[in-house]
């Protein structure tokens, strides 16, 4: 009998997409779910070896789920746009005892332990009849227990390894931001997606966490702004700059999910139909700026990239640019436009961001800990001598580092150095940064490569950042992506900005390493 989705189904369908063949009977939510559950089996731990799932509900329970939704649909009950579609959770973000998951952040310390309560977000998410709920593999305490630069790859955590893209093979000594790393921290809310896992997912970000990964997984992804969404029961480790987002395969889907996660206060200021009002599929009203490719691209230091390789970037991106240009008004398209480097951030030689939370995570971290009473587990001390207990596991050979653990408990900033930075990010992203630009421009919405550190930007700024697919990269088929900006409150024009670029660019490309081909591994 022939499946009753196709492989490239299974990784091009958004949830309008797989509406149409639930309501027309053509497939069933349990169907849907064993589909998404045959392809983890097939490439997370075997085939493409993923290894993007850190755990899975229990089948009794998704069947379970997944059998009422389908009664409710008979009955002609369909809760919402999502009734009865898998949405992927990163591993941070809590869950009830109902659904029998621990919330780990990857670490061996915290493998048993069950969170109170789902997280507000997860509660409104299955209020809105999503058939799954999964945990996704993450870079292990949302990359923060050690900084960038630090031993420690993207995408790797004790419980969960070294997470790789659907799409090209991580070279097993790949440092930093290279050519074949997926990105973190929420690595697995990216590759599950990309790879047919489920066709959305829930990440959380501080620094380019949702939106590097999404990039690399040839997604649509959204970071809202700072305060926009509940982080009640989400693991932060900084009141400052966390924020939980979407990614997903079109920008529908990125709508619907992303009005789902808003505060009331924030939702009431919407439309009823929130922002699926804004996806005209035009560019009417917008007018862009866009960064010099060149001028923002990553530093060597941090990622070292062949010549072929960022030549063929730099084309994508100007390609993209021209036919924005030729889609948009006459005029509503600016190049070059510039904003002060993410460098001027740093302050007495340090990062800013790693200063905000340096000082910032020993009270929420010891807060989560407290939240889900693990014996032994109390400050991050306690955390510190576990992964020291443990550092076959916590801290191998490979992934040796907890800095950012040590100095939030031992060398923490002093509060004048963190007043200042905080001061300084606020005024050099926004006042004098993209506030200043889109005055001066008539701008109101900002453009750039997403391999850049424009997320410095965005997290300092607390702005709303998103991602695009722009294509792969011919020399290995690694996907690129298009970020955009805008201020806090114009997320509306965000929305109408990718829905455009999907009316009048190619569909995204399909990840080739779980397309039916047996692909290889080099893990």
């Amino acid at each position: 009998m022939a499946p009753k989705l196709s492989t490239a189904e299974l990784l091009s369908l958004d949830s309008a997409g797989l509406q149409k063949k639930l309501d027309a009977g053509l497939l069933t939510s349990v169907e849907l779910v064993q589909a998404c559950l045959a392809q983890v089996d097939k490439h997370d731990q075997r085939g493409a070896k993923l290894n993007a799932m850190i755990s899975v509900a229990p089948h009794r329970l998704l069947m379970e789920r997944s059998a009422q939704l389908d009664r409710e649909r008979t009955a002609g009950r369909v809760r919402s746009p999502f009734h009865g579609i898998p949405v992927l959770v990163k591993d941070a973000i809590a869950t009830s005892p109902s659904l029998e998951l621990a919330t780990t952040l990857g670490s061996l310390a915290l493998r048993d332990s069950i969170a109170p309560k789902s997280a507000n977000i997860v509660a409104k998410v299955r209020a809105q009849a999503h058939g799954e709920l999964r945990r996704q593999t993450l870079t292990v305490w949302n990359s923060w227990r050690r900084w960038v630069g630090d031993a420690n790859s993207n995408g790797w955590s004790a419980l969960g390894g070294q997470t790789q893209s659907a799409y090209i093979a991580r070279r097993a000594n790949e440092t930093g931001l290279g050519q074949t790393d997926p990105c973190g921290s929420s690595t697995g809310s990216a590759v599950g997606v990309s790879a047919g896992y489920a066709p959305l997912s829930l990440g959380t970000e501080s620094i380019g966490s949702i939106v590097m990964p999404a990039s690399r997984a040839g997604l649509y992804a959204f970071k809202p702004a700072l305060s926009a969404v509940s982080m009640d029961g989400v693991f932060k480790s900084s009141l400052e700059l966390d924020v939980v987002g979407g990614l997903a395969r079109s920008p529908r889907d990125l709508a619907l999910l992303s009005q789902t996660a808003l505060t009331e206060e924030k939702r009431r200021l919407l439309p009823e139909d929130g922002y699926l009002k804004f996806l005209t599929g035009n560019f009417n009203g917008i007018r862009t700026g866009f960064l010099d490719p060149i001028k923002w691209s990553l530093h060597p230091n941090i990622v070292k990239l062949d010549d072929v390789i960022l030549k063929q970037m730099n084309e994508m991106y100007f390609a993209a640019l021209n036919r924005i240009k030729e889609c948009a008004a006459e005029g509503s398209v600016v190049y070059p436009v510039d904003i002060p480097p993410a460098t001027d951030l740093w302050y007495e030689g340090q990062n800013p961001i790693e200063v905000v939370m340096s000082y910032e995570a020993k009270q929420p971290i010891e807060n989560w800990l407290a939240e889900v009473k693990v014996p032994g587990l109390k400050t991050i001390e306690d955390l510190i001598s576990f992964n020291l207990d443990h550092k076959d596991v916590e801290l191998p050979e490979s992934h040796p580092d907890q800095n950012q653990l040590l100095k939030a408990s031992r060398n923490p900033p002093p509060r004048e150095m963190y007043e200042t930075v905080k001061a300084r990010m606020k005024s050099i992203s926004k006042d004098n940064g993209i506030d200043k630009l889109f005055r001066e421009q008539g701008l109101n919405i900002l453009a750039f490569p997403m391999d850049s550190l424009m997320v410095f930007i965005s997290a300092a700024s607390g702005y709303p950042i998103a991602t695009i697919p722009l294509g792969v990269i011919s020399e290995d088929g690694r996907p690129y992506g298009l970020g955009i900006m805008a201020q806090a409150g114009r997320e509306d024009l965000m929305f109408q900005f990718m829905s455009a670029f999907e009316a009048h660019f190619p569909s995204r490309v399909l990840p080739i390493r779980v397309h039916d081909n047996g692909a290889t591994s080099e893990l």
